[in-house]
């Protein structure tokens, strides 16, 4: 494309998130490009006076062509908007703040004032967006049914993998276990469409047989109801690891037998996404559980994955022990699992879809 400066910026708490590192990356590998970012690098509410200033520096030395304002860009939407203001915004939007405060969390009452609020302040959002990139087809129909935003606006890129991390180069990290144990992985926030519920069950139902499962994460979660039903259910099965380090995790993945991707929640927004690990077992050549959504993304059970309906502890079982007794099968379903990959969630693939989106902006 003809040349374009473009800036992108960040303010989340996170601030190595891997949806910002793949987006970037797709933008670094789009020819014609000159890529500026605004991002925080601190993780607590100094983050917010952190991009602001980048991005007040960056609109002045680089006079950007193109704004692309990442992950929970809701938060700093309008003060980025009017510094922005006579440029074309491309606005990042995974996760919808109604639905989830409404479904997910339930922390808000359909139909009530501050629900009512916050519909039309994402709304506005949307609508003052040039373009809306968002993650899968479905979060693309969703938006556009629920807050009518025109479809041919909306984008949607796969959030992909950091490439550099997750790759089968990294399985050579795979450390010896003894026994004869299956190792199954999970890791995540702990979210409601992660569905821990349903893998504590799971571990549960696998209680008797040689499988042991490491669950990572949740450390920004209340994990007091996890803890509780871990206890309820005497699980020694299970260990729970609070934090690990982006960089570290392919030696986790790579040390492991299967990986669960899920999601298994079940919820409005589990049935519209592709979990982020889910993509990085796929990079790394690795087995992995994909929990069911309601479009098909190429993922076939038993070749590329194990797929298993969400929200169904014996279904996720009868997978894992699958695994277990198939164990010579696993290395074929990952690299099956690493070209379905290739072909349709790579940053190579985001590339060529945020290429269509700067020219979609610039029109």
């Amino acid at each position: 494309m003809k040349p374009t400066r473009v800036c992108y910026v960040l303010c989340y708490y996170i601030p190595d998130y891997v949806r910002s590192r793949t987006l970037v990356e797709a933008l670094r590998g789009i020819d014609g490009v000159t890529l500026f970012q605004a991002n925080n690098s601190s993780p607590g509410p100094i983050r917010y006076l952190e991009t602001i200033t980048r991005l007040l520096v960056a609109g002045i030395a680089h006079r950007p062509d193109v704004y692309i304002l990442g992950f929970r860009g809701y938060e700093l939407f309008w003060p980025v908007r009017l510094i922005t203001m006579g440029k074309p915004l491309i606005y990042d939007h995974m996760m919808s703040p109604y639905d989830s405060l409404l479904h997910e969390h339930r922390s808000i009452k359909a139909g009530g004032i501050l629900a009512k609020l916050v519909f039309l302040y994402e709304r506005s959002i949307l609508n003052n967006s040039q373009v809306v990139v968002t993650d899968t087809p479905i979060h693309k129909a969703f938006l556009h049914d629920l807050f009518g935003v025109p479809k041919e606006k909306i984008v949607a890129v796969p959030v992909g993998a950091d490439e550099t991390l997750f790759n089968p180069g990294s399985l050579g990290t795979t450390t010896a276990r003894a026994g004869d144990t299956f190792e199954v992985l999970f890791y995540g926030s702990f979210l409601p469409l992660h569905g821990m519920e349903v893998i504590l069950e799971t571990a549960a139902l696998l209680r008797d047989q040689p499988v042991n499962f490491t669950l990572i994460g949740g450390h920004k979660a209340d994990l007091s109801q996890f803890r509780e039903r871990m206890a309820t259910l005497g699980l020694q099965n299970v260990k729970h690891v609070k934090w690990v380090d982006l960089e570290e995790l392919p030696r986790w993945i790579a040390a492991a037998d299967l990986g669960l991707g899920g999601p298994f929640g079940n919820t409005g927004q589990a049935r519209r996404v592709i979990t982020g690990k889910t993509f990085q077992f796929l990079a790394m050549g690795r087995a992995v559980v994909v929990g069911e959504t309601d479009e098909d993304y190429g993922f076939r059970d038993k070749v590329n994955c194990l797929r298993v309906p969400q929200g169904d502890a014996v279904s996720l079982a009868s997978a894992i022990q699958w695994a277990r007794d198939h164990g010579q099968e696993l290395e074929r379903i990952g690299l099956e699992g690493r070209l379905l990959y290739q072909e349709r969630f790579s940053v190579r693939m985001a590339s060529k879809i945020l290429e269509g989106s700067l020219r979609l902006a610039l029109q």
